[in-house]
Formats: C-alpha cells, sequence, structure tokens
C-alpha cells in the first residue's frame, strides 16, 4: 500500500517509485491511496493494482477506519510517501504491518530558504528523494526510471477532435502559464510576446491550459488573438491527453507541466521563486529552464510567500527574448 495524497506534480513524480517498486517486486500488487480529485492521474498504469480515493474533507474518524481496513486486508508492506497529518492518523491505526515513511528535508530546505545556504546532493529531484525513502528495500545500482503517465487511444483520438473542433489542424504548443501561487507565474504582456513569436516566425499554433482559477490565462486572453484558449474548460485526463500531443508545453513550475514530461513532451520551465530543491526543474533532455540566479532565491518551499521587495525580481527578471531563446534551443536538439 502507498500513500500519496497530493498535488498533481508529486503524484507525477511518484510514477518514477512506483515503476521502481515494481520492477524489484514483480509479482507484488501495488495499491495506492490518493485524494479523489487527483486519482485520474493515474488511470492506466500498468504497475498499479487499484486505487482508492479519500476526500480531502474526511474526518478523523474516517481516517481512522481506513486505518482499519487497511489493517484487514494484511499487506506485506505500507510505504507513506506524504508524511502529513491525515496520513499519520491513517498509519496510526494500522497494526502489525512493515511501514516504510518518507521524510521530508525540511532542515536543508530551511537552511537553503533562510539562509542561502545548500547542503543538497547533487543529484537531487523529487524522483531521487523518494527512491532514498526506499533504499532499505532496494537492491543497489539500480536506475531510477523517468515519471511516466499513460494515455489510451481513445483519449488521444478525442483529443484530436476537440483540437480540430477549435481550429488547431497543425502542430501546436501547450501553453500552461498559471500555477498554484501567483507569484510563480510570468508576467502576461511578455507570454504574448512569446506567442506571438510561435504562431507568427515559428508557425506553430498555441493551445492554453489551465484552471477556472488562472488568473493569467484570463489576462492573456484579452490580449493575445494568437492563443487558442481552452483553458477552464478540460478535465484533468482531457488536459493531460491534449498534452501528449503537442510539440513542447511552455509554462510555469505547476503540476500539469510536470505531467507534459511524463508524457515525454519536452518542456520549457519558467523558474521565478522556486527552484530544483524545491521540487522544481525539469526531467528530459531536450526539456529547459529559464530562471534568474537572485540572490534571494528560494524564498519558500513552493513559491506562496509574497515577495517582500518592491518588485519580483526573479520574475520581472525573465525577459522575453529568454524565452524566445530558450525555444530555439529546444526546437535545435
Amino acid at each position: 500500500m502507498v500513500l500519496r495524497f497530493s498535488s498533481i506534480g508529486d503524484i507525477v513524480q511518484l510514477t518514477s517509485p512506483l515503476q521502481t517498486l515494481n520492477d524489484q517486486f514483480p509479482d507484488a500488487k501495488i495499491d495506492i491511496i490518493t485524494l479523489d480529485e487527483y486519482a485520474e492521474i493515474l488511470i492506466g498504469q500498468p504497475f498499479i493494482n487499484r486505487i482508492i480515493t479519500i476526500s480531502r474533507f474526511f474526518n478523523y474518524n474516517q481516517l481512522k477506519n481506513i486505518g482499519k481496513k487497511i489493517s484487514d486486508r494484511k499487506y506485506d508492506l505500507i510505504i507513506d510517501f506524504h508524511n502529513v497529518i491525515r496520513s499519520k492518523i491513517i498509519l496510526n491505526h494500522v497494526k502489525s504491518i512493515q511501514k516504510i515513511i518518507y521524510k521530508k528535508p525540511r532542515w536543508k530546505r530551511f537552511k537553503m530558504i533562510q539562509f542561502n545556504r545548500n547542503d543538497f546532493d547533487n543529484k537531487f529531484s523529487q524522483r531521487w528523494l523518494y527512491h532514498q525513502c526506499l533504499n532499505k528495500i532496494l537492491v543497489n545500482n539500480y536506475n531510477i526510471p523517468d515519471n511516466k503517465l499513460v494515455v489510451s487511444k481513445i483519449e488521444r483520438n478525442e483529443a484530436e477532435l476537440l483540437l480540430k473542433k477549435n481550429g488547431v489542424d497543425r502542430s501546436f504548443i501547450t501553453l500552461i502559464p498559471g500555477a498554484a501561487w501567483k507569484q510563480k507565474t510570468w508576467l502576461k504582456n511578455r507570454y504574448s510576446k512569446v506567442i506571438n513569436y510561435i504562431t507568427e516566425s515559428l508557425k506553430y499554433k498555441v493551445v492554453m491550459l489551465g484552471g477556472n482559477n488562472d488568473d493569467i490565462c484570463n489576462s492573456i486572453n484579452k490580449i493575445n488573438n494568437n492563443v487558442t484558449s481552452l483553458f477552464g474548460r478540460l478535465s484533468l485526463r482531457e488536459s493531460i491527453a491534449l498534452i501528449s500531443l503537442s510539440s513542447f508545453t511552455i509554462g510555469s513550475d505547476t503540476g500539469l507541466v510536470h505531467a507534459s514530461e511524463a508524457l515525454g513532451v519536452p518542456v520549457l520551465m519558467i523558474l521565478g521563486p522556486t527552484n530544483t530543491q524545491m521540487g522544481g526543474g525539469v526531467m528530459l533532455k531536450r526539456s529547459s529552464t529559464v530562471e534568474k540566479e537572485i540572490w534571494c532565491r528560494p524564498c519558500s518551499q513552493n513559491g506562496r510567500s509574497p515577495c517582500f521587495r518592491p518588485q519580483q525580481y526573479c520574475i520581472n527578471e525573465i525577459s522575453s527574448s529568454d524565452v524566445i531563446n530558450s525555444i530555439r534551443g529546444i526546437l535545435d536538439r
């Protein structure tokens, strides 16, 4: 049994250690518990036996009952890849089953954020950190696999029909400018210049995805007619299927950008207040990041902290030319 409740990017990253567990224990069945709003990310994964969903609104007694049910199923091993209050309550009521608990690098992150001191291993990534949790049960010299998401042929066909209905009849680039925290989003006018370059100079279409609450998507849509706006209109699975058809993806350090790489689609990730040690960064050889080495960066783990300075230099100093040059680099690889 594996526990990981949220969010999109972290669950996408989870597909790497799940593959490793499947490779090293091919006769074992792997079940996973996650939040119902994110469960569809894992649909179609061949190494997952069963996806069990819970609501983020479950109370103490409901979580307690889940722990008791897990005990009744007599798993050989439980791996808590989240280590939060919700998982602690569940595991506190699981008896006589071996447990492995994921350890978060809180102290190292604190030192990096507060004192700009980097004590992280050079190999660090979220996938690497997940695998450190498993080292006591894995054989030596294993290779950490790439994150991997699965899209069915039916989903791809439906995505192709959706694109044609919206006038996307040639190669396109996916734009995902939003993020959970606005401090991680780039500037609308600079995105607009990049969109114009892609559509007019490179002759690609640009399809913009995101949620209803992504204000940056609304802002871009108001000032640029060269973008095909599908934000707020698609389910999570529909978004994933559409991304799988794109040439590459541009966006913030956010879940669907990580999903793009897990689909084998390279990304250009615009990093502001976060960095690799905070969970950002890219995986594929053709992918790239655009970032500025500002002394106060990173300022928080997930980018939620408002900038203490009059302007947010880590975002504002990234120019349209910086992004356009990175696009050229991706296309040349």
